[in-house]
């Protein structure tokens, strides 16, 4: 089942069942409290209910407050540490503003990172955590499937960050600590204005199968998060065929949103058939002749996921981090900054600088969660040969 937002803050107060209880110190149940619902980050609750995983929790720790971000980090031990170590899905670019921006705040803690498509960057962390290294403090994804897988195999630190207060317990991991949602992306279709007649302009997602794009279409690769969740949504709504169909324009499949955008900018295709909104206001601001189009059945969004990884180390500088992502100060850089234009889900964090909220969207998240982590491999299947891989 695919339910649409029209109005987040008309459903943030829905929520799931209540978590498990624990069934001992390192053996808890998963479930999920609503995550992705009706636009709210909310599905339908209980995710992998009863699936045990190690439970890494820290202790609890007095609250300071460092300019104006709640911590129960030990801030002078992480300057001490001097460094963070990141791995995350977005652009070089995006990263390296997000990392420049906390550097700026905590200067005496230095900061590195890989990046890589999350399917690929979970694939990374996994097999290097089963060969016993741990060179990762701060782990963000774009997939809720390796987030809970990852929290199943212990890979997350419960570290109960303060800036939790501002977040409604549907955004957050159940049990609560494990990773935090600091930030919401969706896609659109996307054209070249000077390579689409004005009548054949796509208006709906069934446009994206007209014969007139055939090999002029673009799309990710299955490493995609947004990708898979726009396969899973798409497919639901309009059935089985609708990709096989989508097949025959012979797409190209690409890595990154900057690849898709720059082809499309220089009209080396003609349409974008998963355009992210942030990548979209981004080349449109440089004056680039494209266009965006919201179907009316609605966008498929995502979350996005951060937590500190269990033996990280630089533990302290890696909570640090965390809080300082879901404090309002880290929010206004997911936000704000248009290279990764995250639609907040603070309260406190306005508007993004387009001047739209999420709210404003009609957005798209699957409501079954079992389903839609079970639907991955047929997904990765299914997608690299739709990419002819």
């Amino acid at each position: 089942m695919i339910e649409p937002a029209h109005d987040l803050e008309a459903h943030l107060g829905r929520r799931g069942p209540s978590p498990a209880t624990a069934c001992g110190a390192h053996d808890t149940a998963v479930t999920r409290r609503g995550f992705l619902k009706t636009g709210a980050l909310v599905a339908a609750a209980p995710l992998l209910a009863d699936v045990p995983f190690a439970s890494a929790q820290s202790p609890a720790r007095n609250v300071t407050k460092v300019h104006d971000i709640q911590t129960s980090a030990d801030v002078a031990k992480a300057e001490q540490e001097g460094e963070v170590v990141y791995y995350g899905h977005d652009s070089e670019q995006g990263i390296a503003i997000l990392l420049e921006a906390f550097r700026k705040d905590f200067p005496k803690i230095k900061t590195s990172y890989v990046r890589l498509q999350t399917g690929a960057l979970y694939a990374k962390i996994t097999a290097e955590r089963s060969a016993g290294r741990f060179g990762v403090d701060v782990l963000q994804l774009s997939d809720i499937s390796p987030a809970i897988d990852f929290q199943k195999k212990g890979g997350w630190e419960q570290y109960m960050s303060p800036e939790y207060a501002a977040y409604k317990p549907e955004y957050q991991s159940t049990p609560a600590g494990y990773f935090g949602v600091p930030g919401v992306g969706f896609s659109g279709i996307s054209y070249n204005r000077a390579k689409v007649k004005p009548e054949q302009a796509p208006k709906t997602w069934k446009d994206i199968n007209n014969p007139a794009f055939k090999d002029g279409i673009s799309a990710k690769l299955a490493t995609s998060g947004m990708q898979h969740a726009q396969w899973y949504i798409l497919r639901k709504m309009y059935g089985n065929d609708f990709w096989q169909e989508f097949a025959k324009q012979r797409p190209k499949g690409f890595d990154a949103r900057a690849q898709l955008f720059d082809r499309l900018a220089k009209g080396e295709d003609r349409i974008c058939a998963l355009a992210e909104y942030a990548g979209y206001t981004l080349y449109q601001e440089k004056g680039a002749e494209i266009e965006f189009v919201a179907p009316p059945e609605g966008m498929p969004a995502i979350a996005i996921y951060i937590g500190v990884v269990n033996k990280a180390p630089h533990p302290e500088a890696a909570k640090l981090f965390v809080d300082w992502a879901l404090s309002r100060r880290g929010q206004l850089v997911y936000q704000n900054q248009k290279i990764l234009l995250y639609g907040s889900l603070r309260p406190d964090a306005g508007p993004m600088p387009t001047g739209k909220r999420l709210a404003d969207f009609k957005l798209l998240f699957p409501t079954d969660w079992n389903d839609y982590v079970t639907s991955h491999p047929v997904f990765v299947k299914e997608w690299n040969s739709i990419m002819g891989l």
